[in-house]
């Protein structure tokens, strides 16, 4: 069937204005009382709106690559047309579900307009970080080893480094974190990421930017998931409190679409816990035994997926526990060995077959930090 410039046209003016009412829908919901809505949920609502272009710049392209597959009734061309459908489909939901998140997140943390309460300021932070962070150190040489996966498939070494980097005028400490798995007897990289962190007056630790480089089949892909606070917009967050309470929730980092991670304290300082039942069992090598901080994280980009962490005092990180829609999916993250060098590598407790390869794979993929 032919269609008339008429019609396109009157087709054209229609999706246009129902896309417009759509807008001004979304925009004005969750309003104050005044008929404005917040800046967080005006975010949210602009967020959404962000996604269901990317989903339909997708569906489109995808679409041209389609049509150039052999003649239109080829097999492989109607399916390639079918999942492009499918896929555009469920981006769409996403959308939804992604705005819904991120108004969840609005209404947690009562939260307008994010920022000056998190921004770095040069006046509020130590030059050099003791440990009054009982569940965060900051000391040059902290190292910590952890397996994870469904069947502790990955290593992760996490090393803090003597290095800084200035952003907005702090210096803020790189730590590495490296994630590896053994592929036909050879370590190979899942993640390699350079975090930086800066610890307040009060001993909160603050995240000033990460750059998060993934892998694939020990191929660089991509950086997603890295920012610096000051850059692009990007705004920095608390990655963990000294003295957290029960119920307290705040942002740890804040790069819409890139980083966005919240962070709920579900037992605080106030009411440690030990490991909740069926949530993974505990960590044998660093019990918590009724004194661990329990908290939850997640990102209202990913909807449904997050993770609970246990954090024991004079330890730090012991425990994570990841989720899918509130309830553990069985893959964990153990912390088994930690030690003030890199020597704990070393360390029997660690486990590890061969510390002197592991160390060269380390260097290989961050020299600043694994490097003699």
């Amino acid at each position: 069937m032919r269609i008339t410039i008429r019609q396109y046209l009157v087709c054209s003016v229609a999706t246009a204005l129902l896309a417009a009412a759509t807008w001004v829908s979304a925009g004005n919901e969750h309003d104050d009382g005044h008929g404005h809505a917040n800046i967080c949920i005006r975010s949210a609502s602009n967020m959404f709106r962000s996604c269901r272009y990317e989903a339909d710049e997708e569906f489109f392209a995808t679409n041209a690559k389609c049509i150039n597959q052999v003649d239109s009734d080829h097999p492989s061309r109607k399916e390639c047309l079918k999942q492009a459908r499918a896929t555009y489909l469920e981006n769409r939901a996403g959308c939804r579900e992604q705005k819904a998140a991120r108004i969840d997140v609005c209404e947690l943390l009562g939260e307008d307009r994010y920022g000056p309460e998190a921004l770095l300021d040069s006046d509020n932070f130590v030059a050099e970080p003791d440990d009054s962070n009982p569940y965060f150190s900051l000391q040059p040489g902290h190292t910590y080893v952890a397996i994870a996966g469904e069947n502790n498939e990955e290593k992760i070494v996490v090393t803090v480094t003597d290095e800084v980097r200035e952003v907005l005028g702090v210096n803020c400490r790189l730590v590495v974190d490296i994630v590896l798995v053994e592929e036909e007897g050879e370590l190979v990289a899942v993640e390699v990421t350079d975090d930086y962190y800066a610890q307040a007056l009060n001993g909160d630790v603050h995240y000033c930017g990460e750059v998060a480089r993934n892998f694939e089949e020990g191929v660089l892909t991509n950086l997603d998931g890295s920012f610096e606070a000051g850059r692009d917009l990007a705004k920095s967050g608390i990655l963990i409190k000294a003295y957290p309470f029960s119920g307290d929730a705040h942002r740890q980092e804040y790069l819409l679409g890139e980083a966005e991670d919240v962070i709920q304290y579900v037992a605080g300082a106030d009411n440690p816990t030990s490991v909740g039942y069926g949530e993974g069992g505990e960590n044998l090598n660093f019990p918590c035994a009724g004194a661990c901080v329990k908290t939850e994280e997640f990102i209202p980009s990913s909807p449904g997926v997050g993770e609970f962490k246990y954090f024991l005092p004079g330890t730090g990180f012991v425990l994570g526990v990841a989720l899918e829609d509130g309830i553990p999916t069985g893959e964990r993250d153990e912390v088994i060995c930690t030690g003030e060098s890199l020597d704990v590598l070393s360390d029997p407790q660690c486990g590890i077959a061969n510390p002197g390869e592991l160390r060269d794979k380390l260097c290989e993929l961050s020299p600043v930090a694994f490097c003699e």
